[in-house]
């Protein structure tokens, strides 16, 4: 996934929430702007260098001072099969020498996964950016441990979920922004440990709910005139 590409699917999230934003507002946001706003708190894999390239990589917070892209040491593998000659080992020490000459940490991790970039541990999923152990997903970007999933921007420990912007924790969510351990909502705003919601805003602890705003009831008009000025306040 290229930046661009990237850009214009987390724009695809961001208009399928905000219907309302206009043009102009959209155009103004970076990926930069959106990563820095929308993503402060998810971990992201960092830009390492490769050791048997010398070409940038990514790996999740490792440790090792040596990494290589999976591509990378793929290639390796079809040339030596990553066999060494052998030699004299007279101690634990030469052991030791012998184990940091070949340890290195395998970088961009994926399986069954395409179209991903600045990425490590994707498996069987397409079109990722910037994020960290997506699994049986698309169209993910800045996130974090996600499965299942699609459309999904700036959101992390997540399943089962669509169309989520900063949705955390959380399952079965569809069309939310900032949602969190919660199972079962959409079309929500500002959520946290409730069930079963429908067009709601800064609820805790509700269930099976609709047109509710901080836990208070609401006529479906009053509560879209509300819900208007928030999406204002949130762009503002």
């Amino acid at each position: 996934m290229t930046k661009q590409t990237a850009l214009q699917t987390a724009f695809k999230i961001l208009k399928q929430f905000f219907p309302t934003v206009d043009e102009a507002t959209l155009k103004n946001l970076t990926l930069k702007k959106i990563e820095e706003e929308f993503s402060f708190d998810i971990p992201k894999a960092e830009e390492k260098i490769c050791a048997l390239t010398g070409e940038k990589t990514y790996a999740f917070f490792s440790k090792e001072e040596r990494v290589a892209s999976q591509k990378a040491i793929a290639e390796e593998f079809k040339k030596t099969g990553w066999m060494r000659e052998k030699r004299s080992l007279k101690s634990i020490e030469d052991i030791l020498k012998a184990w940091e000459e070949i340890k290195i940490y395998t970088a961009e991790k994926n399986i069954n996964s395409k179209d991903f970039a600045k990425s490590d541990s994707i498996y069987n999923s397409r079109n990722v950016y910037k994020s960290v152990s997506i699994f049986d997903s698309r169209d993910i970007i800045f996130c974090y441990k996600i499965f299942n999933s699609a459309f999904m921007l700036a959101s992390r420990d997540s399943s089962n979920c669509s169309f989520g912007i900063r949705v955390n924790e959380s399952i079965n969510c569809s069309n939310c922004f900032e949602v969190s351990w919660s199972n079962k909502v959409s079309n929500s705003l500002f959520i946290h440990d409730s069930y079963d919601l429908y067009e709601s805003m800064f609820c805790s602890h509700l269930k099976s709910k609709r047109y509710c705003i901080a836990n208070m009831q609401f006529e479906k008009e009053e509560y879209f005139g509300l819900k208007r000025r928030v999406e204002e306040w949130i762009f503002g």
